[in-house]
């Protein structure tokens, strides 16, 4: 009995061994349900958080304000083609939006077929690939794709690619959110706009433009695959550099077209067996040149482009407070519309023009010690305050938005200053009129010497205001600045003819008798220069010179409205007396400017202005279409080479002759209360009988001089040097006298 009890002890002892173990076991089994219990509350807990905060904070796509870089364009009026881009200016990125509707169906499909064929159906997450996707990556580790276009549109706005498990929940959820708000046609839009498709390019037109040429709406069905293949790996697989790894996606979205019924079998066949090809960018930066029927250079700009550029970005500083730089960066980034003034024939005639070298002089001047050739800028206008073309050197353009002598330079302008700071005033005022004497002698004493000279280094005694303008005196403005005095001639500068760059303040400025023959303290811009003439040729107004009309952001809201402003600078009386005045400089006898007339015959006035040692030569000429100014000279002023550089005068000739080719001629409209009246050359007053020496000219029907009363001798009379004037003006207008009112005496000024 005692032995059979000590055998079953072991047999109890195993059991008690195993009922520990299970009960362990279960304890670990419960803790770690409990575990889970807790972890999957917890998980579920945080998923809830985070979808009440994803809903209550705006973390949402708004694809009316998605903040992507966009190409901005220039256009300009064709009369034959309508707007055409002239340039376009892009950052990092080189973006052009375009409406689904410009979007091919066969491009909409490749990109569908090869990215997410069950677009159209899914809610933003295609849950069964992305189950797949999921299980693969498990097993098989990596990644396997799996985002949907409405994911990857999130992704591209967003720019929220962490990788990480939260992140593609908040995808997810955000996809989900997009669908709700937007349709179909609205996400795919977006979608073609912002991809990445190789290099700078982002968005279908902008890729289809750099690789192929052409609009995103001329693609043919292999291109269109081509740019729906790359979307994985858009640098690896880009059309130009690698067309083989290209190809071989291609071929694999033309297989999804065809399986998906989008293309039929015949015809992936056919567009299996065609090339890759592209534009040809060998010779350039690939990343900063469009070519191609469409595409307009980004490398090189215009001397115009240039201009436009600086105006907007000042306009764009005054009126939003911006800096400089980040006024350039929205310019080159925000997908802006510029509207410029450009007259594209005009602007390419000016081009070829500076670009050949006899234009400017009867034989190739070589540079001096220094390398340097004299250099030379033309602005081309009209009488509206357009410009219409402009030009800031002479030969190619080498860099975009470099110095720019039309628009930068501040040079004296020279006797071209005199119709503007004194003449026109005078006229004006009423203190001279056509016919007035002045005599021709030293002003004044500077270190007991005469001043000023004239160019010929004499003086000529009694002249007459049209002679004096004639042959560009010196000391006949100098004596009317006296008159005048400079305080008001910068006056009537800022406020009538918009010259900006007048020194009013310090030591130096521009308040001297010298502002008279176009001495200044900093110079003048010729863009300025040749707006200023604009009142001779228009009846009396000026017009600020733009070069830009409008600015639109991408989704057409005007941005900048820029027309421009214009200012009664001068009556239209005054106008007409200087305009057949500046006919004189051009078309009189001895006149400075006679070079500029045109082989057409088509009326030319104008004005020439030279400094002081030969350094800058001036004209400003007009017709009766455009005005045009010229100036040219060395950038570091010295005298230039007068001996085998035309005049600037001739220059103006040889730019106009082309642009006025088949032009009507016309002639200047004049004020009907200017009247021609026959006056005495020796006292400047209307003629008597009395008179031997007569000539025509232009008065106010309301401020005509007195009748000659003095006792005649033998002498030639008033004109200088020059004896007896023609009967009638050079000016080819004819009138009737108009209504007269009492006589103004002409007096002689000493």
């Amino acid at each position: 009995m005692s032995t059979a009890k000590k055998k079953k002890q072991p047999a109890s002892r195993t059991s008690k061994t195993v009922k520990h173990i299970v009960s362990h076991i279960m304890r670990i089994l419960v803790t770690m349900m409990l575990v889970c219990v807790i972890t999957g509350c917890i998980v579920v807990t945080a998923m809830v958080i985070y979808v009440m905060n994803f809903m209550e904070v705006d973390n949402g796509v708004n694809l009316d304000n998605i903040n992507q870089s966009m190409t901005t364009m220039l256009y300009a009026e064709d009369p034959d083609e309508g707007l055409v881009e002239i340039y376009r200016m892009s950052g990092e990125k080189r973006r052009i939006e375009v409406d689904l509707s410009d979007i091919p169906q066969y491009v909409q499909d490749a990109f569908i077929a090869t990215e997410d064929k069950r677009f159209m159906d899914h809610e933003g997450v295609d849950w069964v690939r992305t189950i797949s996707v999921s299980v693969k990556a498990i097993l098989q580790g990596g990644s396997q794709g799996g985002s949907t276009i409405t994911q990857q549109l999130v992704k591209n706005a967003t720019n929220d690619d962490e990788v990480t498990p939260i992140r593609k929940l908040r995808e997810i959820f955000r996809a989900l959110d997009l669908e709700r708000n937007y349709t179909k046609a609205e996400i795919l839009e977006s979608y073609l706009n912002i991809i990445f498709l190789g290099g700078r390019n982002y968005g279908v037109e902008a890729a289809s433009q750099y690789y192929f040429g052409c609009h995103v709406w001329e693609l043919t069905v292999p291109q269109a695959a081509s740019l729906a293949g790359m979307t994985r790996s858009p640098n690896n697989r880009r059309p130009d550099l690698h067309p083989e790894k290209n190809k071989e996606r291609r071929d694999y979205s033309l297989e999804c077209m065809r399986d998906q019924g989008m293309i039929t079998p015949e015809e992936y066949e056919q567009y299996i067996q065609e090339p890759v090809v592209t534009v040809d960018h060998s010779g350039n930066d690939q990343d900063d040149v469009d070519t191609g029927d469409s595409a307009v250079k980004e490398g090189i700009s215009s001397y115009f482009v240039d201009a436009v550029i600086e105006d907007v970005l000042a306009d764009l500083m005054e009126k939003y407070g911006w800096s400089r730089d980040y006024a350039y960066d929205r310019l080159k980034n925000g997908g802006y519309r510029i509207y410029t003034t450009e007259d594209i024939a005009l602007q390419t005639t000016l081009e070829k023009k500076f670009a050949d070298w006899r234009t400017f002089s009867s034989k190739q001047i070589k540079p001096d010690a220094d390398g340097n050739i004299p250099e030379a800028a033309f602005v081309l206008m009209d009488y509206d305050g357009r410009i219409l073309a402009l030009v800031g050197g002479k030969g190619e353009k080498t860099e975009s938005r470099g110095f720019n002598r039309a628009t930068m330079a501040k040079r004296p302008p020279g006797s071209s200053m005199k119709p503007l700071a004194v003449y026109a005033p005078a006229v004006e005022y009423d203190l001279i009129n056509w016919s007035t004497v002045l005599v021709d002698g030293p002003a004044t004493k500077i270190d007991g010497k005469d001043w000023p000279k004239n160019y010929e280094n004499k003086y000529y005694g009694d002249t007459t205001i049209v002679e004096a303008v004639r042959k560009s005196r010196n000391t006949i403005p100098v004596k009317l600045m006296q008159q005048l005095t400079p305080e008001r001639s910068v006056e009537f500068l800022q406020k009538k003819f918009g010259i900006t760059t007048l020194v009013t303040t310090g030591k130096y400025n521009d308040f001297g008798l010298s502002l008279s023959i176009g001495s200044m303290t900093d110079g003048l811009y010729l863009k300025e220069l040749t707006a200023a003439y604009a009142p001779f040729g228009n009846g009396g107004n000026y017009y600020s010179p733009i070069t830009y009309t409008r600015i639109e952001d991408a989704n057409g809201n005007i941005i900048l409205d820029n027309q421009s402003k214009k200012t009664r600078a001068i009556s239209e009386d005054t106008a007409s007396i200087m305009n057949r005045l500046l006919y004189e400089v051009v078309n009189g006898e001895g006149g400075t400017g006679r070079e500029a007339r045109l082989n057409s015959k088509m009326p030319v006035i104008g004005k020439t202005g030279t400094t002081q040692d030969y350094n800058d030569l001036t004209f400003v000429g007009m017709t009766p279409y455009y005005i045009g100014g010229v100036w040219t000279g060395y950038d570091t002023p010295k005298s230039l080479p007068y001996k085998s550089m035309y005049d600037p005068d001739t220059i103006w000739k040889n730019v106009m002759e082309d642009i006025h080719k088949g032009l009507e001629n016309k002639q200047f409209d004049l004020s009907s209360n200017i009247v021609q009246l026959e006056y005495c050359t020796e006292s400047g007053l209307l003629k008597s009988s009395s008179c031997p020496h007569t000539a025509v000219g232009y008065y106010k029907a309301n401020a005509k001089p007195g009748v000659c009363d003095i006792a005649h001798g033998a002498s030639s009379g008033g004109d200088g040097d020059d004896g007896d004037e023609s009967s009638t003006p050079s000016g080819p207008d004819s009138g009737g006298q108009g209504a007269a009112s009492g006589p103004m005496d002409a007096p002689v000024i000493g």
